[in-house]
């Protein structure tokens, strides 16, 4: 009877050949691997039990050695000596089962297709729980050697660097100090930071440098060293382990502190401010005429930045040693609109003849034609000065007198002339006459020009030279500082009104004074009373007075146009203690002859 060859698995489960007698056969070379596979053999009822495997030898087929645990690890099954192999005496089947054993086998093939799917999957989970095994046990390893490698290491750890560059890995703490106080300062000092700054007004780039060492003093490498060696060495595990990963493969750049020297940085930001800022244009105008007409130019815009901005953020950069380029955060400095109102008020103006340069005396200076616009069509024509430049018509007035006409008649005649006297006994009088009759000598007015007494001549004080005398005050005569005054400002009263000039401002003493017809005088006194007039001819005039021999003259020289005359003449009466007076004047020009009042006074009687 043929024999039943039984595997416990399927040829393509497990890959061997079966034994005569069920058992699968091991070769030597499986004999390692044995533990890694679940052997199995079919009994004749079809049911599949665990196989014992067996040695294949000259003498036949032995089984192994009985495992002893199906749950024994791989490894210890593979150590595990081999029983002595027992020779078997082949088997008989039992009668009872020859039936069975002559029906043909099922070839394996026809077995189940999820039983061998159930086994596969079962073996490849093994060999995966093993493999995870092996890989968990290598990286335990290396977690274990790379913590005592960060809990042990004595210099500064892998990527740690400062200014980018400069790199610090395996140096100590007092290393990386004279490194950074040494050749890492030295680098830093030798580099320059780049600005730019946009002109608006021209679209253009302007560029300037800021050396490093012109503004820096020093690095503290004491700090930069400390922070260096505490990278990897803070925090729990967990942090210390991520940080000294980070700064192996990605680098870890340590802030470096530089000390600035007060003042440079303003003091450069400062000079790029002289270079690349300006004022704004303010507007202009002018009146052109040949054209008749007013030019006005709308300006143009500024250019201005915030330097104080720049001073802070160009302190910080140094300071942290950030070498970026730094732009210049320009913006356009407006400039004032044109005001219509101010332009009419400035070039309108009344024709001005020809006048002199009363710093000299002699200069002839050009006149001044007249100009009328109104402020209404400046206005209207500017609106809201888009553009550059405007035009506006104006209407012009020419002067009478041009420079020509008057260089060859300043002060050609003597329009008047008056004199008084005084007693030059009276020193401290007289020292106070001459004093305020020389500040008058020789004062130029121009045509329309106003001249004021006590504006010309300041205040009577004794640090100017000026002494006690009799003065009139409360109606009563008293020694008072600057006495005698009022004598020049008199005599020069006289000499306006024979010149027929204008008079603006003008008192009378409280007493008749003796050195002047009635009601020609003129009293003054420092803060209260002025004498003023105003040259209202077409030329200039100028005062001449002379001092001496008890004799003070004012001529009033200028350019007679007319042949004229002055008289004068006033009408008196008493009433009470006060004389009251009227003064005519009559003008005779060309033969026709106008008198009118000139001006009334009121003395007390003595």
């Amino acid at each position: 009877m043929k024999e039943n060859k039984q595997s416990g698995a399927a040829p393509e489960q497990n890959g061997v050949e079966e034994s005569t007698k069920g058992f699968p056969v091991v070769t030597e070379q499986d004999e390692a691997n044995a533990a890694s596979f679940e052997m199995k053999k079919r009994n004749p009822d079809g049911s599949w039990v665990a196989a014992t495997p067996v040695h294949v030898t000259d003498g036949g087929a032995e089984p192994a050695a009985e495992e002893q645990s199906s749950a024994q690890e791989p490894e210890t099954a593979a150590e595990a000596e081999p029983a002595e192999a027992v020779p078997e005496e082949p088997v008989k089947e039992p009668e009872s089962a020859a039936p069975e054993a002559a029906e043909p086998e099922e070839e394996p093939e026809d077995e189940p297709e999820e039983e061998v799917s159930k086994e596969g999957t079962q073996r490849k989970k093994s060999k995966g729980k093993r493999i995870a095994a092996v890989v968990a046990g290598a990286a335990a390893v290396v977690v274990i050697g790379f913590s005592a490698y960060v809990y042990s290491y004595g210099g500064i750890f892998p990527g740690v660097r400062v200014a980018d560059s400069y790199k610090l890995s395996g140096m100590t703490q007092e290393e990386a100090q004279s490194y950074i106080a040494g050749e890492v300062q030295n680098g830093i000092f030798d580099k320059e930071i780049k600005l730019t700054g946009k002109d608006l007004g021209t679209d253009s780039e302007k560029e300037y440098t800021i050396k490093v060492s012109d503004v820096a003093e020093a690095v503290d490498g004491a700090t930069s060293a400390q922070q260096a060696y505490l990278i990897g060495r803070e925090g729990n595990y967990f942090q210390r382990v991520g940080t000294v990963l980070n700064s192996m493969f990605s680098g870890w750049d340590v802030s470096l502190n530089v000390t600035v020297k007060d003042g440079t940085i303003a003091a450069k930001v400062d000079e790029i401010a002289a270079d690349l800022t300006y004022d704004p244009v303010q507007p202009s105008w002018q009146v052109d005429k040949e054209k008749a007409e007013l030019q006005v130019d709308t300006g143009k815009q500024g250019l201005g930045f915030d330097k104080e901005k720049a001073v802070s953020d160009l302190t910080a950069k140094v300071q942290a040693v950030d070498l970026e380029d730094y732009t210049i955060e320009t913006y356009a400095v407006d400039q004032e609109k044109p005001d219509a109102k101010a332009i009419a008020e400035d070039v309108n103006c009344d024709p001005q003849n020809a006048t002199v340069d009363k710093s000299d005396g002699k200069t002839v200076l050009e006149a001044v034609d007249g100009v009328k616009v109104e402020e209404s069509a400046i206005s209207s024509a500017i609106g809201d000065a888009t553009e550059q430049t405007y035009t506006i018509p104006v209407e012009l007035t020419e002067a009478k007198i041009k420079k020509a006409d008057l260089e060859p008649v300043l002060f050609r005649d003597t329009l008047a002339s008056a004199t008084t006297y005084y007693n030059g006994g009276q020193a401290s009088r007289t020292t106070n006459l001459r004093l305020a009759a020389n500040a008058c000598d020789g004062t130029i007015l121009n045509p329309g020009e106003e001249f004021s007494y006590n504006d010309i001549v300041g205040e009577r004080t004794a640090a100017r030279g000026y002494r006690s005398a009799i003065i009139f005050q409360d109606g009563q005569e008293v020694e008072g500082l600057g006495g005698g005054v009022c004598q020049p400002s008199s005599t020069i009263y006289m000499a306006t009104l024979r010149a027929d000039l204008e008079v603006t401002e003008r008192y009378n003493h409280q007493f008749q004074v003796t050195y002047t017809p009635v009601s020609q005088d003129a009293a003054v006194a420092w803060g209260s009373k002025d004498f003023k007039f105003v040259n209202d001819t077409d030329y200039p005039i100028k005062l001449d007075i002379s001092v001496g021999g008890g004799t003070l003259t004012v001529r009033i020289i200028g350019t007679k146009t007319v042949d004229k005359e002055v008289s004068l003449y006033a009408k008196t009466y008493a009433s009470g203690k006060y004389k009251h007076a009227t003064l005519y004047k009559t003008v005779t020009v060309n033969g026709e002859s106008t008198t009118n009042k000139e001006n009334s006074s009121s003395y007390l009687l003595k």
